[in-house]
């Protein structure tokens, strides 16, 4: 890894060849970092890992700020308009596009060799670096976002399941038809087969995703140019993940449930599989369960497989997520700037130190390598996942798409097949509602494209 590491280093050598002796600089700089909540303690976390950045850089001082999800995008455009803002700035790889559309973003093509090297960052990440219709890359990918499938292991063991032949979405079935048949019970209650949120979570885009990359489909064309959701593939996938409802194996009753919600029953054993994302693991890896039918404390144990969204024998393609990390356009600390975004980036060890922490994935693609990743079954499967990462398209109106349409579409949904409990399956009305979707796709992709051409005609 040393060998591999050293050319990473030179590559930034000349950009960050910053002063490292306290008695040369004359004053301290301060360079000011805006994050999301990306762990438990989001603000201590930080400051511990950049505990390293200031060993490294003595004279320069970094200010964390932590920002909330629900004003973060705001406040960021307004800092852009007024050009009193961060100097680097995590980026949620969906809102890459958007940020660089308004500016908000310096471009990075100082350390454009970066991109040259392929096997430097995750490819899927990659993909969000230079957002479509930009000249230059303004971001890099900083850490990465998947849905694993977690197992209880007492209920595959309890029927013999090897969880290794869980490989195609076919047999994934077959084995939730067996667990629904046996009606196998933990605490005295019935294991259901599989349990998935649904109108009342935000993950609800996500959760279709994978169902939809690895059936062929995908919500946009491949030339970002129109709505895909009707076409075959996409509605293959979308009606494959509906069925788990129509079929009896995720219960109506965890349609207006949560995520977190989702989460707690399976830990009580109410549930064989579920979808989630990597930092339950280490909730799992740490954390005492008790058994509601006793007084006793025992581990809950369990397994990983990668989403089984794949027909058989196809290649399986999942969602990625994540963030990015970016340097705002108004700062005055551009080479201070770079060596933060060298720092978090681009060292596997402090790579590694958020992923402990956070629970999330690491972006380089060399932290890997290291036995954490290397050497647990589980976490073997993450990286599978991650290699075979699809992210969303980096346009700037992806957003809209995700929010506006297709979480109001699935919400609703969601809420016709609830209101269909007992009665005849709702497919013409769900098709109505992905019909619908479609056309506000393209309302809002033609939207986007007049307004491009009316800034680009003198």
């Amino acid at each position: 890894m040393k060998l591999r590491f050293l050319p990473l280093f030179l590559l930034f050598l000349p950009l960050f060849s910053l002063c490292s002796c306290k008695e040369e600089t004359s004053t301290e700089k301060i360079i000011h970092l805006w994050i999301f909540n990306n762990s438990p303690s989001p603000l201590e976390d930080m400051n511990k890992i950049l505990k390293g950045f200031h060993v490294e850089y003595p004279g320069i001082k970094v200010e964390v700020t932590v920002l909330d999800w629900s004003n973060g995008f705001s406040k960021i455009v307004l800092a852009a308009a007024t050009r009193k803002g961060p100097d680097v700035i995590q980026v949620p790889s969906t809102w890459a596009a958007s940020l660089t559309d308004i500016g908000a973003l310096m471009p990075l093509d100082s350390i454009a060799n970066i991109w040259g090297n392929r096997n430097l960052f995750i490819a899927g990440a990659r993909e969000t670096m230079k957002p479509e219709n930009s000249a230059y890359i303004t971001s890099l990918p900083w850490f990465l976002d998947v849905r694993p499938f977690y197992y209880r292991k007492d209920v595959l063991d309890s029927l013999k399941i090897d969880p290794n032949s869980i490989n195609s979405r076919e047999s994934f079935v077959e084995v939730l038809q067996r667990i629904k048949k046996s009606k196998i019970s933990i605490n005295g209650k019935v294991v259901n087969p599989i349990a998935y949120p649904a109108k009342n979570d935000w993950n609800i885009v996500h959760n279709f995703a994978s169902w939809i990359f690895s059936a062929g489909g995908s919500f946009l064309s491949e030339d970002l140019s129109k709505s895909n959701l009707l076409n075959d593939q996409t509605l293959d996938g979308i009606h494959f993940y509906l069925d788990f409802v129509q079929n009896g194996y995720n219960d109506y009753s965890n349609l207006d449930k949560t995520t977190a919600g989702v989460s707690n029953d399976f830990d009580q054993g109410k549930t064989a599989f579920i979808g989630e994302t990597t930092s339950k693991s280490m909730y799992l890896e740490n954390q005492n369960f008790m058994q509601s039918n006793s007084n006793t404390v025992a581990m809950l144990e369990y397994g990983c497989i990668t989403p089984p969204t794949v027909k058989k024998g196809k290649p399986g393609k999942y969602f990625l997520g994540g963030s990015n990390l970016g340097v705002f356009s108004s700062t005055s600390y551009k080479r201070e700037s770079l060596a933060l975004l060298r720092y978090l980036t681009a060292q596997s060890d402090v790579q590694f130190q958020f992923s402990r922490v956070s629970g999330f994935l690491p972006a380089l693609s060399e932290t890997y390598d290291l036995p954490y990743f290397s050497e647990n079954k589980n976490r073997k499967v993450f990286q599978k996942i991650v290699e075979n990462g699809v992210s969303y398209p980096a346009v700037s109106f992806w957003s809209a798409i995700e929010i506006d349409v297709l979480t109001k579409r699935f919400n609703n949904i969601f809420n016709i097949i609830a209101g269909s409990e007992g009665k005849q399956w709702p497919k013409n009305q769900i098709d109505m509602e992905l019909q619908a979707a479609d056309k506000e796709i393209n309302s809002i992709i033609g939207k986007y494209n007049q307004k491009k051409q009316s800034e680009e005609t003198p």
